[in-house]
């Protein structure tokens, strides 16, 4: 009885954490206030998570912002043309094909993997689509997906820029498909740590490729660094050599998991219900 309880409490604990983590190379929309751009502070931005899991799964059909925001949200605010911290400021540009390196902090990791995308785009006032960032997955090698292992937290990802592509306004898009809860697997029907449904971040970064007039945005606003928190424009030059093996082979889950829109899902509230039930009758 003992052992079993311990299950589901443990299985609470699980559903209940979460990881978080900001693009700060190139900047987000969110972040770019913490290396000194003129627009607006989100002191949050390590948590544009969807409006959360049991909302992204439970209330939106597994559905996002395409910049992390709640998709039920009248005004998404990291999304143009209304968003208070879409302003389409630039914050970095590129060569046409360029090679660049992509650099996320994690302020909590929960392992799972991270994809980059981009829509290539003209108009800072343009409503985008996933439909735009899935054109351009952004790759290495051939290699999309980058797995995330437990001990990392300064990320970096070398990615190649699509050949070819000009835009004075794309946008980069980084998703986090975190690993730590427990799912099932919807090809293997295993259940697992990494399974399944996970909680997932997005970021959104305004950037040039191509065109030598683009000027990126002045780096004229105070930084003011929250009381317990980091400066990011000393920690983004932080390295760390990670393991380079980070499949979930413990738990035989597939890393190319299919759409999971589509897919209904209990709320967490329900898992907890269950778990503080089973505390009390055993």
């Amino acid at each position: 009885m003992l052992q079993l309880r311990t299950i589901f409490i443990y299985s609470a604990i699980v559903m209940m954490v979460n990881g978080h983590g900001r693009l700060v190379q190139p900047p987000s929309r969110s972040t770019m206030w913490r290396f000194g751009f003129d627009n607006p502070r989100n002191y949050n931005d390590n948590q544009l998570f969807c409006g959360g899991f049991s909302v992204q799964y439970g209330e939106n059909g597994g559905k996002c912002g395409i910049c992390g925001d709640n998709y039920k949200d009248t005004v998404r605010e990291n999304e143009a043309p209304d968003g208070k911290y879409a302003n389409g400021v630039i914050v970095a540009k590129y060569d046409v094909g360029e090679k660049i390196d992509i650099k996320v902090r994690l302020t909590a990791n929960h392992k799972g993997w991270f994809e980059y995308r981009l829509c290539q785009n003209d108009d800072p006032k343009k409503r985008l689509t996933q439909e735009c960032f899935d054109k351009h997955l952004l790759t290495d090698d051939n290699k999309y997906r980058f797995v995330i292992t437990k001990s990392m937290e300064h990320v970096t990802h070398s990615v190649a820029l699509p050949a070819g592509v000009k835009c004075r306004n794309c946008v980069l898009q980084w998703k986090y498909n975190t690993g730590n809860s427990w799912g099932t697997d919807p090809i293997t029907s295993l259940g697992c740590i990494g399974c399944g449904k996970q909680e997932q971040f997005y970021a959104c970064a305004d950037i040039s490729i191509g065109y030598n007039d683009i000027k990126v945005g002045e780096k004229n606003q105070e930084v003011f660094v929250p009381v317990g928190d980091v400066d990011e424009r000393t920690e983004i030059n932080k390295t760390v050599n990670y393991e380079p093996d980070g499949s979930c082979a413990p738990c035989n889950c597939k890393l190319d998991q299919p759409n999971i829109s589509s897919v209904s899902i209990p709320k967490i509230s329900y898992f907890l219900t269950v778990a503080l039930s089973a505390f009390l009758i055993f």
